[in-house]
C-alpha cells in the first residue's frame, strides 16, 4: 500500500485498491488506466490478500523456494512500467523492521515465512 503510493487522492485511494490491482476478468469493474475499482476499501484489501494468496499457491509457478524478488518480479513486473528490485528492497526494509529480523530480496518464501507450508 505505501509503495503502491496509496494517499489522499491517489488512484489507488480514489480506487479503494490499495495494491493498484489490474482486472484479470473482463466483468471487473475498472478505471479508464485498466486499474481495478473496489466498492470499499475493504473489498481492496480482501482483493489484494486473494491475489497474493493465488500467487504464493502456485499459480504463476512460485515454490517455497522462490524468492521475495521472485515473487515481487510476478506481482509488480517490469514490464507494466515496476521497477521490481526497488518494491522488493521496500518491502524487505518494513518487513524487517516489523519482525525485528533482517529479511533480503534473496530470502526465500520458506524462510520468510519460517515454516515448511505456504501461509
Amino acid at each position: 500500500m505505501q509503495f503502491e503510493g496509496f494517499h489522499r487522492d491517489s488512484r489507488s485511494w480514489r480506487n479503494r485498491n490499495p495494491g493498484n490491482l489490474r482486472p484479470f476478468l473482463a466483468s471487473q469493474q475498472q478505471d479508464g488506466q485498466n486499474y481495478r475499482v473496489f466498492d470499499s476499501l475493504a473489498d481492496g484489501f480482501k482483493a489484494l490478500r486473494e491475489d497474493l494468496a493465488a500467487k504464493l499457491a502456485g499459480s504463476h509457478g512460485l515454490t517455497l523456494d522462490s524468492t521475495l524478488l521472485d515473487l515481487l518480479n510476478i506481482y509488480a513486473p517490469a514490464g507494466d512500467k515496476n521497477n521490481p528490485t526497488a518494491y522488493a528492497a521496500f518491502v524487505c526494509a518494513w518487513v524487517s523492521h516489523a519482525i525485528s529480523r533482517p529479511i533480503t530480496p534473496a530470502t526465500s518464501l520458506r524462510e520468510f515465512w519460517g515454516t515448511a507450508e505456504k501461509p
